[in-house]
């Protein structure tokens, strides 16, 4: 019988296909920046995907089958992410994507993971834009920036008292949109923006001139909406030039690197996030606890995102999404998913609508902001 079997697979590898690999084994791929400026985000993703398989595989998997994931870095560049996804579009074993973690990114890869059928499920994406572009295999479990810009510029007029706020942005689909949004609410707060600037996320590093033209306009807030290095630079620089200023940031400076890079000039550095680290519900404790033994930090969006889109698809599994196109109608079908970053299902776009809340850095930690 055992060599019937290895006859019938030597046959379908020779045909090109790779059935007899994913016959035991649930293959899924996470694809992410796991190097570059946002390799923190990377790392997280696969530490929460890690903690997640290694729960399910020891809890007899998913249909009883295996659980593994490869990992492939996209740089957090658009054009890496086209390469990546022409590479691995072609793997037949596949049973989705788990990525990626720019917007942009994403956006530029999905024609090609469309065309091979694969489901798409990203942790972190935010641009409002993508959800309406017409890929039915697109979904994410977090919500987009039209929800949360508007929250955090409201924290920063209503909260923090910014009378004359900067934005400065990064010039991606994930800034624009988020700059997009902020610069249509703030004025609706009663206050308008002074000034705004651009930079490229991976080039520029030197924000000195713009600091130095916030100085003269008298600003006396920024809104920082980009990633946590940028971020991190930033307020070290706007210290060092004697820009005393309150700073408030988007969800992608929530994370731990921020302080590492900007130092104590992050003190009072205020953040919207999608996912509570400090969370002392069971289930949310018990799995930070474990996030915090791997990764020797707390877990932020993209961790715990990426630990709930397991569990996500396991349930779509067991509910009859055992290949891409019944996985794609499996998860448009749960009612209700109960996961750490929160519960919800998905509309007919692949969008979510979860609470987000603010965080802020005291002692050079983050601390979630209480009223």
């Amino acid at each position: 019988m055992k060599k019937i079997i290895f006859a019938i697979c030597i046959s379908i590898l020779l045909a090109g296909a790779s059935a007899c690999y994913a016959a035991d084994t649930v293959k899924f791929l996470v694809v992410g920046p796991m190097t570059g400026d946002s390799a923190g985000q990377g790392f997280q993703m696969k530490t929460g995907t890690q903690i997640a398989v290694d729960e399910i595989n020891a809890s007899g998997g998913i249909g009883g089958k295996k659980v593994e994931f490869e990992v492939a870095d996209d740089v957090g560049t658009p054009n890496q992410a086209t390469i990546i996804a022409q590479k691995y579009s072609l793997d037949k074993d596949l049973l989705f994507v788990l990525g990626h973690n720019n917007s942009s990114c994403s956006i530029a890869a999905l024609p090609i993971w469309q065309k091979a059928g694969l489901p798409v499920i990203s942790p972190s994406n935010t641009s409002a834009s993508i959800t309406r572009l017409g890929y039915g295999n697109y979904f994410r479990v977090i919500t987009n920036d039209d929800i949360m810009s508007k929250q955090l510029c409201e924290f920063a007029i209503k909260k923090l008292g910014m009378k004359k706020p900067a934005l400065i942005w990064e010039n991606s689909d994930y800034g624009k949109g988020m700059r997009d949004v902020s610069a249509a609410a703030i004025p609706e707060l009663g206050v308008e923006v002074v000034a705004e600037d651009s930079f490229i996320s991976g080039v520029d590093r030197d924000y000195s001139a713009i600091i130095t033209k916030y100085k003269g306009l008298g600003v006396d807030g920024v809104l920082f909406l980009g990633d946590y290095t940028g971020g991190g630079l930033f307020a070290k620089q706007a210290k060092n030039l004697g820009l005393n200023v309150q700073l408030a940031g988007s969800s992608s400076c929530s994370h731990p690197k921020l302080i590492e890079i900007g130092g104590d000039a992050t003190e009072n550095f205020y953040v919207v996030a999608p996912f509570d680290p400090f969370d002392t519900r069971p289930r949310q404790a018990k799995f930070i606890d474990n996030f915090l033994n791997a990764a020797k930090e707390r877990p932020g969006e993209w961790g715990a995102d990426a630990y709930d889109i397991v569990y996500l698809v396991k349930l779509a599994y067991e509910r009859g999404g055992t290949d891409r196109e019944s996985l794609i109608k499996a998860l448009h079908e749960i009612e209700l998913f109960e996961g750490v970053t929160g519960n919800f299902k998905f509309d007919e776009f692949g969008d979510v609508d979860k609470d987000s809340l603010m965080l802020v850095v005291k002692d050079q930690k983050f601390t979630r902001y209480e009223e």
